[in-house]
């Protein structure tokens, strides 16, 4: 039994993207029916081009050179912060000297103040002595005796 010829197909045209493409031809030997003579709401439709091959390198370069400028981006902060808090602590330490300085400073204050102590200074120091008897003094209310 002989296999039935078939014709070759024909190559699809190329057309351009904005122009509808062409009615089918119908050939005698074909199985398919021929189209039909009304407009199919489907007929204005088109294949889409292919995305050009050249840009996909390009568009993988630029993605690595965003990746590593963000990376840069993000150690830089990161230094920055570093820095910062290297201040900080640095202000922290001054401020904690500070106050134990002002300890230190309040707390010969208060030793100089004691009464002990400006008994001692007045008697060892200054060359004074203590009475041998206390005299109180009372005040005097000026207005009821001078008139």
């Amino acid at each position: 039994m002989a296999s039935p010829q078939r014709h070759p197909r024909p190559a699809p045209a190329k057309t351009d993207p904005g122009s509808r493409p062409a009615p089918a031809k119908t050939d005698p030997g074909s199985r398919t029916a021929p189209a039909k003579t009304e407009e199919s709401p489907r007929q204005h439709l088109h294949v889409a081009p292919r995305p050009s091959r050249k840009l996909m390198p390009l568009m993988g370069w630029a993605a690595a050179i965003t990746v590593v400028i963000g990376l840069f981006a993000l150690a830089l902060f990161h230094a920055m912060i570093v820095d910062r808090q290297t201040t900080l602590d640095n202000l922290n330490q001054q401020l904690e000297d500070v106050r134990a300085t002002n300890d230190r400073l309040r707390l010969n204050v208060a030793r100089a103040e004691a009464p002990d102590r400006i008994v001692a200074v007045a008697l060892y120091r200054l060359g004074m002595v203590e009475p041998d008897r206390l005299i109180y003094l009372s005040p005097v209310d000026l207005d009821e005796g001078g008139e």
